[in-house]
């Protein structure tokens, strides 16, 4: 069971207490969020926490993955060395490589070139691939296929958990604001945290054909229809 509570300082202004009063929010300066993860459960290799920005997946991350923190893809690259070289620097070549191909970086010019000098969405990859080959005991990686397109996503996110899923006995916990990648990742448990529904599969190798119901909430857009 995970449970966080997030409070900050009661700011009192003329704008925020007239905004308590017409959207009836005295309580906006605390957040409270419960969920229910199978953390200890033991067979588990892939679990997903998905929902909209601002409903606590990073929250949940910071409080699981604990004095490790989240994993950073973007850190510990060397800038004179290409990306190739800075992957499993002693280990097996074919290993990177493979790594690279099964995360979407197939462009083999771009292995050759420094991480710095990558897009962002290929130095997400890289790091991906990266993350694949080291393959801590477990770890949480926070919006995970967030920068790149939504197609190569999807495919990137059913060879990820190919590549994941022969380092037996290593966990780890993705973090997601889009719901496309579940059928492709075929996570073991998938955490909603809009409605605070966890789902997990019956058995291994059950196909994920979980649906989330969604619900529009008073906030973004629709409020440029109120006046005050």
């Amino acid at each position: 069971m995970v449970d966080i509570q997030h409070r900050s300082k009661r700011i009192s202004t003329f704008r925020t207490e007239k905004i308590r009063s017409l959207f009836n929010a005295e309580n906006g300066h605390e957040w409270s969020l419960t969920a229910d993860l199978p953390l200890e459960d033991e067979e588990w290799q892939i679990g997903l926490v998905v929902g909209p920005s601002g409903s606590g997946k990073t929250s949940i991350g910071k409080a699981v993955s604990g004095d490790a923190g989240i994993h950073n893809l973007y850190a510990g690259w060397r800038s004179d060395s290409a990306i190739v070289d800075c992957i499993l620097p002693d280990g097996n070549l074919n290993e990177v490589t493979g790594a690279l191909s099964s995360v979407g970086l197939g462009d083999v010019p771009a292995w050759l070139r420094p991480f710095h000098l990558l897009s962002n969405g290929e130095q997400y990859r890289a790091g991906l691939a990266r993350l694949i080959c080291e393959a801590p005991a477990m770890c949480v990686v926070d919006e995970f296929t967030s920068v790149i397109d939504r197609q190569i996503a999807k495919i990137g996110a059913a060879a990820f958990e190919k590549s994941w899923r022969k380092k037996q006995g290593r966990k780890i916990i993705l973090l997601a604001c889009h719901f496309d990648i579940v059928e492709g990742l075929r996570p073991d448990w998938v955490f909603d945290t809009q409605s605070g529904v966890l789902k997990k599969k019956l058995s291994q190798g059950q196909a994920c054909n979980w649906t989330f119901g969604r619900s529009t909430a008073v906030t973004g857009s629709i409020l440029k229809s109120i006046t005050i």
